[in-house]
């Protein structure tokens, strides 16, 4: 089982519908998650991102995923927020050519819908461990690293 901290994680969802992104803040409440917050687009995301760096983000890659990859790869370039933000991919399709253009614009791991309540909650408690691992304890991230 995971010992995910979620008194101290932050996740960011972007997704479209709010029904979804109401339903993975309730999974991610699973976890223990408090601070949660939405984005409808990437473009509302970028300063959400830039004021409060988020331990997980996760993304929708539905439809046109040409922005959530944009994201992503413009996230790991250092351009907002912190290069190394662990992000969770949401497709409808997992196919190879799919996964090998998430991983190359940086998103760590995906989910295929319709999504599976566990599997949200195994990968992305997997994805904030690693991330808390990673972050040097007691010093407080700011947008500039």
């Amino acid at each position: 089982m995971l010992r995910v901290d979620g008194s101290k994680a932050r996740v960011l969802v972007i997704h479209p519908s709010a029904h979804m992104r109401r339903l993975i803040v309730t999974l991610m409440a699973a976890l223990g998650i408090k601070s949660c917050e939405e984005a409808r687009s990437v473009v509302q995301a970028v300063p959400l991102v830039l004021k409060t760096p988020p331990d997980l983000i996760v993304i929708d890659l539905g439809g046109d995923s040409t922005e959530a990859l944009l994201f992503a790869h413009r996230l790991r370039r250092g351009e907002f927020g912190q290069t190394d933000t662990s992000i969770l991919g949401i497709s409808p399709s997992t196919h190879h050519a799919i996964l090998e253009v998430a991983w190359e614009a940086g998103i760590n791991d995906m989910v295929s819908t319709p999504i599976s309540a566990i599997e949200i909650i195994q990968r992305a408690g997997a994805l904030i461990e690693e991330s808390h691992r990673r972050k040097p304890v007691g010093r407080p991230r700011s947008a500039a690293e």
